[in-house]
């Protein structure tokens, strides 16, 4: 779609609001009034501004409509694209091909002021190269907080609203304002706010961070003065007031002791976590410190939720940090996104057959390399006269076999039974990849799934036929309903053993992912179902791809069978 826009006043969203801790609780007006208004704002005000699609068609007052389908629980590309289309022409400072979703507005705004790239496989963000010098900088006064802001969301994007402060000196200055402030509502507001409010202001922020929970969900908390409008009420109050009291050098606010981290649209206006950062031990912390800090962040984030109480502080990631003691705690962020082959995949224009599908299998087993232990055999055997003949032990003449064992990833299937998926495409599409089995001469685990996945079972290859394996199967017990992968994500993520295996997903491609970030395994594959239409095929592959972009920008890399 082809966007115009004419007599707009180019806009720079601010995210610091103050939704009223009074009354009914409706964040709507405000997300029109900070993100929604300024894209709207006429540069000369004698006539309005004019949004217009490719047709001439005014879309101006459809944006909120489009933002709230940017901010659903599963991604809707074709909205995506229009309202990237319409910031990249509004906004002072948006790229319209980054890969973050619409709901990392804020972030994408704050690292294209500072021409920073978009994150991607090529371009890797770091506590080390990116968090603590901007933290440096930002202590120092060299540098600002949007920076500092940044490179924590490119590095971690966690799905929260975030606070920093300059110190655990700052922090206590506003606590010291909070309890001020709170005495002099404490006529208006219920007795278990006064209380989390006093809890509140006995919290240290000594460490980097210091995380809470305050809802449930969208619905919880909303009461008058509750503790989570409340909290949030104040916090965005004081960084104004910090605002006010700040000096400009250059159109950028310095002297502030605090600002808000909007890392994503939907936390920034109802959240459901609050995560304080304190600047100078992220200045000062080891970088592998900082990423294990962040980390523990996102598992608190991605756990089930954990029931809120109004009688006490709701830590954000206690189990996280209890568990994470008894572990290593390693590995830098995996954040995705390659932008040459990537961005130019074609598709094929016919199935693949078993040969195309081996030979990709294959290529992937290799660059995976090999493992300690496997169902996965490779044998290999050379003569050398290093081992006496066999058959002939005192000829030395005569070369003797050396036969080596090695072994390879495990193959893991997740077959795709839901209610899209006849019995003769389930059929077909097992029949191939039993005979890829064959052939490889490995042993295969194996689950089926739809809304719900199957238990896992091995079945065992060497030494039987393909109608014996797949009588086999057909004992499998089958899951039936809708679709969902990101159960798959999650079964191979909780396991180290899954993790190591070759998974691939025989599916379809129905299915819509999440909006919100998740965990891609890096060794899950996808490939087609059999027997079916193959332009419906493709057209589904194409919208997961699109949908895929700021979970993993190379999921067409992963369609085994269908690039060309």
């Amino acid at each position: 779609m082809t966007i115009t826009v004419s007599n707009q006043k180019p806009a720079v969203l601010d995210p610091v609001h103050t939704i009223s801790c009074k009354g009914d609780y409706d964040p709507l007006p405000v997300l029109g009034s900070v993100v929604v208004d300024p894209l709207r704002t006429p540069l000369n005000p004698g006539a309005p501004a004019s949004i217009t699609d490719a047709h001439g068609n005014d879309i101006g007052p459809d944006i909120e409509q489009l933002l709230m389908s940017c901010l659903a629980e599963t991604v809707q590309p074709a909205a995506e694209q229009t309202m990237k289309e319409i910031l990249g022409q509004t906004l002072v400072s948006y790229d319209q091909g980054t890969t973050l979703p619409v709901g990392e507005l804020f972030a994408a705004q704050a690292g294209r002021a500072h021409k920073l790239p978009a994150p991607s496989r090529t371009v890797i963000y770091t506590a080390h190269q990116d968090v603590i010098p901007a933290a440096k900088a930002l202590l120092s006064g060299s540098g600002d907080s949007n920076e500092f802001f940044a490179a924590l969301a490119y590095a971690y994007h966690p799905d929260t609203l975030g606070f920093w402060f300059q110190s655990a000196a700052a922090f206590d200055d506003f606590k010291a304002w909070l309890t001020v402030q709170t005495q002099a509502m404490s006529a208006a507001l219920p007795v278990q706010t006064v209380r989390l409010l006093g809890d509140f202001a006995a919290l240290p922020l000594k460490g980097l961070t210091e995380s809470l929970q305050l809802r449930v969900d969208d619905a919880d908390g909303n009461d008058e003065f509750s503790f989570a409008r409340a909290i949030v009420h104040m916090l965005m109050l004081y960084v104004e007031q910090q605002r006010a009291g700040a000096t400009l050098q250059q159109g950028v606010a310095t002297g502030c002791s605090a600002g808000v981290l909007p890392f994503t649209i939907g936390e920034l206006f109802c959240p459901r976590s609050l995560v304080l950062v304190n600047v100078e031990v992220h200045a000062r912390a080891r970088a592998n410190k900082i990423t294990a800090e962040w980390m523990i962040i996102n598992q608190a984030l991605a756990a089930p939720v954990k029931v809120v109480s109004n009688q006490a502080l709701s830590k954000l990631t206690t189990l996280q940090r209890a568990t994470a003691r008894a572990k290593v705690l390693a590995g830098a962020q995996q954040t995705g996104w390659p932008t040459g082959r990537a961005a130019r995949v074609m598709f094929r224009k016919q199935p693949p057959s078993k040969v195309d599908l081996f030979a990709a299998l294959t290529r992937v087993l290799k660059r995976m390399g090999k493992v300690n232990r496997s169902q996965n055999i490779f044998r290999r055997s050379k003569t050398t006269f290093l081992k006496a003949n066999r058959r002939d032990p005192d000829d030395f003449n005569k070369a003797g076999r050396i036969t080596s064992v090695s072994y390879m990833p495990d193959l893991h299937l997740y077959v795709d039974t839901s209610g899209s998926i006849s019995e003769a495409n389930y059929q077909e599409a097992v029949l191939m990849l039993i005979r890829i089995a064959k052939k490889l001469n490995v042993n295969l685990y194996f689950n089926s799934f739809s809304s719900v996945l199957s238990e896992e079972t091995l079945l065992k290859v060497e030494n039987k036929s393909v109608t014996h394996i797949w009588r086999e199967f057909r004992r499998v017990p089958k899951v039936n309903g809708g679709t969902d992968y990101l159960q798959i994500w999650r079964y191979i993520n909780a396991s180290a053993v899954r993790k190591r295996r070759l998974s691939l997903v025989i599916t379809d491609f129905e299915w819509t992912p999440p909006s919100t970030r998740e965990d891609h395994p890096a060794n899950l594959y996808y490939a087609p179902c059999g027997a079916m239409d193959w332009d419906s095929m493709v057209s589904n592959a194409k919208q997961f791809t699109r949908a895929m972009q700021h979970i993993d920008a190379a999921t067409a890399q992963r369609l085994l069978g269908m690039i060309a």
